[in-house]
């Protein structure tokens, strides 16, 4: 029975001394910050990428807005002046009085009479 306890401790003494020492227990608790760390780092930059695609695609909204607001514009402008051309030309000429008539008739039989010289 002896024996069999010794073997027993024996077995026992050599799995505790086959584990991690302080060392190695050490260097894995570093690997383990380590990597916590690296994770962070990895989050970090994945926000601020983020952040700088959401400001580069409101910049790039702000711009496109701002180029449809100028063409409204634009298109406002070449609706209101061709609006002011097409009143300009539709307005009736002034009726003639029946003295630019008569003096017109004269202007008419003098030219014939004269025959254009003088």
């Amino acid at each position: 029975m002896k024996k069999v306890i010794y073997s027993l401790f024996a077995g026992l003494f050599l799995l505790t001394a086959c584990g991690p020492n302080a060392e190695e227990q050490a260097k894995e608790q570093q690997r383990i910050a380590d990597s916590a760390a690296a994770a962070a780092a990895a989050e970090v930059q994945a926000r601020m990428t983020d952040s700088l695609a959401q400001v580069e695609k409101m910049r790039a909204d702000s711009m496109a807005l701002e180029m449809q607001r100028i063409a409204d514009s634009t298109r406002a402008v070449a609706v209101a002046d061709s609006i002011a051309k097409a009143a300009k030309k539709s307005t009736p000429k002034p009726k003639k009085t029946q003295q630019q008539i008569n003096e017109e008739k004269l202007n008419k039989e003098v030219k014939d009479a004269t025959r254009g010289r003088g």
